[in-house]
């Protein structure tokens, strides 16, 4: 059985020491002593023997019982310092104490001796209690802070990268901790995509998530959280012996690490891991309030995935996938203030399937759905980033196209729209082909609202039509004209 005390005895006569481990024991303190005489043997054994009290002679040959008194204060600060001397006298024994001595001890009083051990060592450990609970209470606080913060986040923020990246900087900032980061996870494929950070990096998160994919589910903390569903506490980074890219994590001041599942429904979707500074952050009240907060983020995450799919059906059409009529308008709205601003053209195409109806009649309209879906994407695919392709009802389409140099600019994304919707389709064992009709009218030259815009490319579709279908008409902008055929149009087979 391992002995209640481990006593450092800075005394440089043996037999002195001596006396004083046995008047401990006779007085049933239970004790195992050190005994060193200089500086450096001193320094070693206050980090290596660890020790609960120093009971040091007050004058040594080589060495001071002040000199010893300031080096312990500075190396360890929490162990109470005794001198137990035969010629301290009262002016040196005050200096002893206000330089931070716990006791003294005369030499030819040893009695005294046992009582201020015992006295000092429960001091010591009631002041070690009394920290701990403040730095137990100061760790729930800035938990507590840091909890407020991200669930006030979470009903403001409506997008989820922006949701975890406040979630991270809040950790930081709020609750001190070294680094706060969140990946998005995939799961078929198995995918990790870092999504937000803050903290002390240092080229540690690039190494973390290229690693993390091919991480054995005990050893990477987003497998670990992935494996058992819940929170992952690692309260010592140094002495975990599975601890992958520990040395990384040493270097970069990683002393206790907590992972947290972040689930849409009960599927996760994301992991959100923190590093606090110093070993045993994450206790159970700790990680508790942590685990709601991330109850709180999920929460958040999973209204945020519903929202848009609400949007997705608000703002979509539900057979295509292409915006719908009120996602159009406000495209639109928002593309002509800009061009209303940069002084830019706008076209607005309105396309319209050649006798659309004949599918549906003789295949059926599961067919003609079919096919509206593949026109759909084949119109998707003849667009830049920036433009709109809706479905205005039907086997109606609407294109708008911003940012175009001039008319003539459009006639290769026109005549890429006519080459495309007139690729056979493979129907039902049928090859089914369509064509259509286009009409076009510009901003500013022919309207410069939706409905001015969608009247007049109606109106020149429906043009096209009379005209004998599968081609495209320009919008003339002259009142005693609906439309102008463009000179390098190319006949379309009229179906």
């Amino acid at each position: 059985m391992e002995p209640d005390l481990r006593i450092l005895m800075l005394e440089d006569i043996a037999s002195d020491a001596e006396l004083e481990m046995r008047t401990l024991k006779r007085a049933g303190v239970s004790c195992e002593c050190r005994r060193v005489e200089a500086e450096p043997e001193f320094v070693s054994q206050l980090e290596r023997f660890d020790p609960h009290l120093v009971i040091s002679d007050f004058s040594l040959p080589a060495f001071d019982g002040l000199s010893a008194l300031r080096l312990a204060r500075e190396i360890r600060p929490d162990i109470p310092f005794i001198f137990v001397s035969g010629t301290i006298g009262e002016e040196r024994a005050i200096e002893a104490l206000k330089e931070g001595a716990t006791d003294y001890v005369l030499k030819d009083n040893l009695a005294r001796l046992a009582p201020s051990v015992t006295r000092a060592v429960r001091e010591a450990e009631e002041r070690k209690r009394r920290t701990r609970h403040a730095e137990k209470v100061a760790r729930l606080e800035c938990v507590r802070t840091v909890q407020n913060r991200i669930g006030s986040a979470a009903l403001r923020i409506r997008n989820t990268r922006e949701l975890l990246q406040e979630v991270c900087l809040i950790a930081v900032d709020q609750g001190h901790f070294r680094l706060a980061w969140a990946v998005q996870i995939a799961h078929e494929p198995f995918r990790v995509e870092l999504v937000a950070a803050s903290g002390h990096d240092e080229g540690y998160l690039e190494q973390a998530v290229r690693g993390a994919g091919d991480m054995a589910a005990e050893q990477g903390l987003i497998r670990r959280v992935l494996g058992q569903n819940g929170p992952v506490v690692v309260n010592d980074i140094e002495g975990a012996p599975d601890f992958v890219l520990k040395d990384g994590a040493l270097a970069r001041g990683y002393r206790s690490a907590l992972a947290l599942p972040l689930a849409e429904g009960a599927r996760t979707v994301a992991v959100f891991i923190l590093y606090a500074g110093e070993a045993g952050f994450f206790g159970a009240d700790e990680t508790k309030l942590l685990a709601d907060l991330a109850g709180d983020v999920s929460f958040a995450l999973e209204f945020i995935a519903k929202e848009k799919k609400l949007d997705a059906l608000a703002y979509h059409d539900m057979l295509t996938g292409l915006a719908n009529r009120q996602l159009l308008h406000e495209h639109l709205k928002q593309e002509i203030a800009l061009a209303h601003r940069l002084q830019r053209m706008i076209a607005l195409v309105f396309i319209d399937l050649d006798h659309f109806k004949s599918v549906n009649d003789t295949l059926g309209h599961s067919a003609g759905d079919r096919l509206l879906k593949e026109i759909a994407a084949r119109l998707a695919s003849c667009t830049r980033e920036g433009d709109i392709v809706s479905r205005f009802g039907g086997d109606e389409f609407v294109m708008v196209l911003p940012n175009l140099p001039g008319h003539d600019a459009l006639v290769p994304v026109i005549q890429r729209v006519l080459d495309s919707v007139s690729q056979i389709v493979p129907l039902d064992g049928h090859d089914v082909s369509v064509t259509c009709s286009i009409g076009v009218a510009f901003y500013p030259r022919d309207g410069v609202d939706l409905d001015t815009l969608l009247n007049k490319a109606d109106a020149t579709m429906y043009e096209v039509k009379r005209q004998g279908r599968g081609e495209f008409l320009f919008h003339t902008g002259e009142p005693d004209t609906h439309a102008v055929p463009h000179p390098t149009v190319r006949k379309h087979a009229r179906k």
